[in-house]
Formats: C-alpha cells, sequence, structure tokens
C-alpha cells in the first residue's frame, strides 16, 4: 500500500512542478533582451480605446517591449477619458514611429487607435552612468519547493 500511494504522490507532484522550469526560463530571456536596449528618442502619443490601466497597459507594454527595440512605456491613465496619453522610449535605429503606431493598432484585433502626437530626442549624460532606465516592473516570484527529490529519496528507501 505504501508504494501505490507512494508512486501516486510521485506522478502528482511530477504533473504539478513539470512547467516550472520553462516559463522562468523564457522569462529571463525576455527581460534580458529589454534591458540591453538603449533609447535615443521618446514617442509621445494618446490611444484611444483603452478600458483599463493594467490590462490596456500591460498589453501595450507586452507588444513594444517584445520588439527589442523599446526600452520603456509610461502610461498616464486617467478613468472615463476618451483618450490616453503614453510615453514610449525607443531606440530609432531598430524601430520608427509608424512602425510602433502599426503595433499598437493591431493589438487585441484592432482594440486601440493612436494618435502620435511628436517625439523628443533622449540626451546622454556623458557624466555618470549611460545605461537605459530600464522597465518599472515589480516582480514577484514564488518557487515551490523541489518536492519531486524529496519523493525520490522516499521512494528508494
Amino acid at each position: 500500500m505504501k508504494t501505490v500511494s507512494s508512486a501516486l504522490l510521485f506522478f502528482v507532484s511530477l504533473f504539478l512542478f513539470s512547467c516550472s522550469s520553462t516559463t522562468k526560463t523564457k522569462q529571463l530571456k525576455s527581460k534580458t533582451k529589454a534591458e540591453k536596449v538603449v533609447s535615443n528618442e521618446i514617442l509621445v502619443a494618446e490611444v484611444e480605446g483603452m478600458v483599463c490601466k493594467m490590462g490596456c497597459g500591460g498589453s501595450i507594454r507586452k507588444e513594444l517591449i517584445q520588439t527589442n527595440a523599446v526600452s520603456k512605456v509610461d502610461l498616464e491613465y486617467e478613468d472615463g477619458a476618451k483618450k490616453q496619453t503614453i510615453k514610449v522610449h525607443y531606440d530609432n535605429k531598430l524601430i520608427t514611429q509608424s512602425e510602433i503606431v502599426r503595433k499598437l493598432e493591431k493589438i487585441n484585433k484592432g482594440q486601440f487607435k493612436v494618435f502620435p502626437i511628436g517625439t523628443s530626442e533622449i540626451q546622454t549624460s556623458t557624466s555618470g552612468s549611460s545605461s537605459p532606465s530600464g522597465i518599472n516592473m515589480a516582480e514577484k516570484t514564488f518557487e515551490l519547493p523541489n518536492l519531486l527529490g524529496i519523493l525520490s529519496s522516499f521512494i528508494t528507501e
């Protein structure tokens, strides 16, 4: 009976923890690529069609960061406003303003309509650090203990 319950516990834990390492690897690769972007221009635009700051803003940030040409997206969200203002920090050698607008307007099957206001050049400082500001996102992770290793030690005994 002990062998059956141990085997059942082993398979359940194997099923629960089988995908965790793949997901973490993908997240780390994306973060590393985004940190390498050195922005030299900021696009200011109004976006119509946003219904919330977290979901819509997250979709916009995710889509633009995946281009590996955008280092940061600032969102000024006001509840009830028809248009929201965004600031996209990007490398104009890697992506153009029109490409950013096209990418935004393709999100969620055309949910957003983008109205560019203008661009401004980012001045790089010669004194101190010249590293990009990066992405301001709080990263929360939770990892369970390695139950597979613990269970395998019980089965071998």
